[in-house]
């Protein structure tokens, strides 16, 4: 009976195929990484796009949930966020009227679009009416998917106005660990700008 003469892989085609696949995998998976980010950022981009219609459509159609969202007498107008505009390079004063928990992390405040002041109460309770949110309810229907470069994630939506124009309204996202809400940290949708990409792209 003949000897089946076989032959394996020598040391140096080894290293050379494991070389080959480094060198792949080196340059395959920070793109797949960044096709990543960029796909989270835009499924948060829409949902704020959301938000967004429906703030809009309530404020034109409901002069209740309108004077509660423009209030002036709101402790918040006196206390506004400092935000930056990156289109224009300028600093303005933004009017935080509800937050949101984006993660499912949240202490039990937020579950429902939530007042910063008293004045905004009856805005949330329409706002909550009109994206089917019932009192008390534990079910986060809009998670932020996106995190943030800071090293806390973003758990928190925000929607609020330019308190130079009012009629501007944005929806931002940012951190909820500090003051009452939270912290806004990035603007997702404005408009003025539409969608606003961040140059944070290592989030």
């Amino acid at each position: 009976m003949r000897k089946r003469n076989t032959k394996g892989f020598t040391l140096i085609e080894l290293i050379v195929v494991i070389a080959i696949i480094g060198v792949l995998a080196a340059i395959l998976v920070p793109t797949m990484i960044g096709y990543v980010k960029k796909a989270k950022r835009a499924s948060d981009v829409s949902n704020a796009r959301g938000i967004h219609t429906d703030v809009l459509d309530l404020l034109l159609e409901d002069d209740d949930a309108h004077d509660s969202f423009y209030d002036s007498s709101s402790s918040i107008c006196s206390a506004p966020f400092t935000c930056h505009d990156s289109f224009s390079n300028q600093d303005y004063d933004y009017i935080m009227v509800a937050y949101l928990d984006g993660s499912g992390r949240a202490d039990g405040s937020g579950r429902v679009w939530t007042e910063l002041d008293s004045t905004q109460h009856t805005f949330c309770e329409h706002m909550n009416t009109r994206m089917g949110y019932p009192s008390g309810s534990s079910n986060i229907k809009i998670r932020i998917k996106s995190h943030g470069s800071g090293g806390n994630d973003y758990n928190r939506w925000f929607i609020g106005y330019r308190k130079d124009t009012p009629s501007t309204v944005e929806v931002w996202v940012g951190d909820g660990s500090t003051g009452v809400g939270g912290d806004p940290q990035l603007c997702l949708y404005t408009q003025i700008n539409k969608s606003v990409t961040s140059s944070d792209d290592d989030t």
